[in-house]
């Protein structure tokens, strides 16, 4: 069996629009799939659109051919395709999952650019520190041999740092590789990757930025599931993939088990404890009002205004955090220079 790339976000939302506006523009679904054929660039799509076609020409239904391909679609893609032929409203439907989907790339891309500039920021601090260490330091340190003179403390430490990390080089570059690696395949185990998603709700600053995008894609997708007439545990079991964290789906996964056993939404969106206040609180209300679609619709757009806030608070917080750590290094290094010079030049007066 062939297997194939899962289609990226992208290349869904520029799917779903285009079958959308053809479906609109009264252009029949199989011809409406075979132009669609003819433009995509992305090979996983086209082999998958080719097998629909084959099917829908042997009579098989699009939603059945369609939920053959869930792992390359996601779940979540393939069941709104089915929801929304089944209830006639397909062009709704497709808009609705691009407009999700352009939402959580939107955001997606913000956060790359947010963290972009702080890890430019700490690889050229390392490289500084680095520098002065491995090459100035040991430099200096023959300096001050053949002037004589006490060598302050502080300097004698950095210094068999310096000259330890110089002749071990390759060694300790070694460990850090080996060590990365090894922190890098552990997390891509079962038990490393629940870990590792588990720390992302529990870090300072990163836990609060990383409940609200979950909140906001949990809100948006539950919100639209719901829109089209499905039952919470129906709709969890869709949103537990869309996730994107081990950790969250387990949870989600014990609040589809204690709605089966008969909590209310409210009751399981608490104790699963991966949210903000507001859309805990939100669930309550809204249950109670019979007006949950909206309301999760209306949160979600106030909660991504939310991620943008903190994501620039992340930003305004690290930078300085950053070069305040770099000033701190470089000026012990720096006092550690400047003391035997000056007890030298003491010395000589």
């Amino acid at each position: 069996m062939r297997v194939m790339n899962q289609i990226s976000k992208e290349d869904t939302i520029l799917f779903a629009r285009q079958l959308s506006l053809a479906i609109h523009s009264d252009i029949p679904l199989t011809q409406s799939l075979e132009l669609i054929n003819e433009k995509t660039d992305n090979e996983s799509l086209k082999k998958v659109l080719k097998e629909v076609l084959d099917d829908l020409n042997i009579g098989e239904g699009f939603s059945d051919s369609i939920s053959k391909h869930e792992k390359i679609l996601s779940p979540f893609f393939v069941q709104m395709i089915m929801i929304g032929e089944e209830s006639g409203t397909l062009p709704e439907i497709l808009e609705q999952i691009a407009g999700s989907y352009e939402k959580q790339l939107e955001t997606s891309n913000k956060l790359k650019s947010a963290i972009t500039y702080p890890i430019i920021l700490s690889v050229l601090m390392l490289g500084v520190v680095i520098l002065l260490i491995v090459q100035i330091m040991p430099m200096f340190n023959d300096v001050l041999k053949s002037l004589g003179g006490e060598i302050p403390g502080i300097t004698a430490v950095i210094l068999n740092v310096s000259l330890f990390i110089r002749d071990n080089f390759l060694v300790i570059i070694g460990i850090i590789v080996v060590a990365i690696v090894g922190v890098y395949m552990y997390a891509r185990t079962t038990v490393g990757q629940l870990l590792v998603d588990k720390l992302k709700f529990k870090l300072p600053i990163y836990s609060g930025l990383t409940s609200s995008l979950l909140a906001t894609r949990f809100a948006r997708n539950l919100g639209i599931l719901i829109q089209s007439g499905m039952n919470y545990q129906q709709a969890l079991e869709l949103i537990k993939p869309t996730m994107n964290n081990q950790y969250a789906e387990e949870m989600v996964q014990k609040g589809i088990e204690d709605l089966n056993e008969g909590s209310s939404l409210e009751e399981v969106i608490e104790k699963m404890d991966l949210f903000p206040w507001l859309l805990m609180k939100l669930f309550g209300v809204a249950e109670k009002t019979g007006q949950m679609d909206k309301a999760l619709m209306t949160a979600a757009n106030e909660m991504e205004k939310e991620v943008e806030a903190k994501m620039a608070r992340l930003t305004t917080v690290v930078e300085p955090m950053l070069i305040i750590v770099l000033s701190i290094i470089v000026g012990v290094i720096l006092i550690s220079v400047v003391l035997p010079v000056v007890n030298i030049m003491n010395s000589i007066g």
